[in-house]
């Protein structure tokens, strides 16, 4: 059960504890966009929280389709489940692509060099791959990796928490006003 004092920071605290935690269930993350060619929905990788700025980090591709779903309509949704303690939490912001050199260039330091493969494929993300084609590491650029690397933040502005319990499910809206979280008990 869900005690009584449950607090926004109680969320913003695990929300950071999953960006350290690689087996947390909340690292991994469901972003919702709504772009061009209508509704979509992936998994990323929490790997930053500011909780005094309500603001989510995640790691992207510029040539990814995410860049063009938020360009088209930065509003976005995350959905975050454990199904450890059978708890839910949804959340509702604007994301924006960081093109900030000196961010990225922090953040880029941190991937370990195994992984900065990932930004130096020659075509895009999703790209169609032809018969004859292999991805393969000799097809890599890895010297332009990093011009490829952008985050995506999400400013969060509203939140949804539902803890599932036999003894009785419990849920919470929070909402930022004034720069702080309002916090109402919810029908679950």
């Amino acid at each position: 059960m869900v005690s009584s004092t449950f607090h926004a920071e109680d969320l913003w605290k695990t929300l950071s504890r999953a960006t350290v935690d690689k087996r947390h269930p909340w690292r991994v993350v469901v972003l919702s966009t709504s772009g061009p060619n209508g509704a979509n929905s992936r998994n990323i990788i929490l790997r930053a929280v500011e909780s005094q700025r309500a603001l989510c980090t995640f790691y992207t591709d510029l040539r990814s389709g995410k860049i063009a779903d938020i360009t088209h309509d930065p509003r976005v949704s995350l959905l975050f489940w454990n199904p450890r303690s059978n708890e839910q939490l949804r959340a509702w912001g604007d994301a924006c692509v960081v093109n900030d050199p000196k961010a990225l260039d922090l953040h880029w330091s941190r991937i370990p060099d195994y992984a900065r493969k990932d930004y130096a494929t020659l075509s895009a993300p999703g790209a169609l791959l032809t018969e004859d084609q292999a991805l393969d590491i000799t097809s890599l650029r890895v010297e332009s990796a990093r011009q490829n690397f952008r985050l995506i933040q999400v400013q969060i502005q509203r939140m949804d928490y539902l803890k599932l319990d036999r003894e009785g499910h419990q849920r919470f809206g929070l909402n930022q006003e004034n720069d702080a979280w309002v916090f109402k008990a919810l029908v679950p």
